[in-house]
């Protein structure tokens, strides 16, 4: 009797986004740096960025995911209500 083919391996896909996002940073923070050393302001103007960025981050969590399901539920029981009050007069 023939031996079956056994199955390939599967190989181990390599987490592309982490590394690019690291290398990314990486960039970014090797490039502030230098300008860092050329441009004594740019400090301050790296904290800035970073605080903005964070207010983003901030803002998108609460209006994106938490406000955003608040909204649906109470526009879930506004609709609910007009439905009790289209019914209710119409039984009158």
């Amino acid at each position: 009797m023939p031996k079956l083919p056994r199955k390939k391996p599967v190989p181990q896909e390599l987490p592309t986004v982490a590394i690019a996002l690291l290398l990314c940073i990486v960039c970014g923070g090797g490039f502030f740096g230098l300008l860092a050393v050329v441009f004594p302001g740019a400090g301050m103007m790296g904290l800035v960025m970073i605080v903005l960025g964070l207010l983003f981050v901030a803002q998108y969590f609460i209006w994106g995911r938490w406000l955003y399901g608040v909204a649906v539920k109470k526009e879930a029981q506004a609709e609910a209500r007009l439905a009790e009050l289209a019914q209710a007069k119409s039984q009158l």
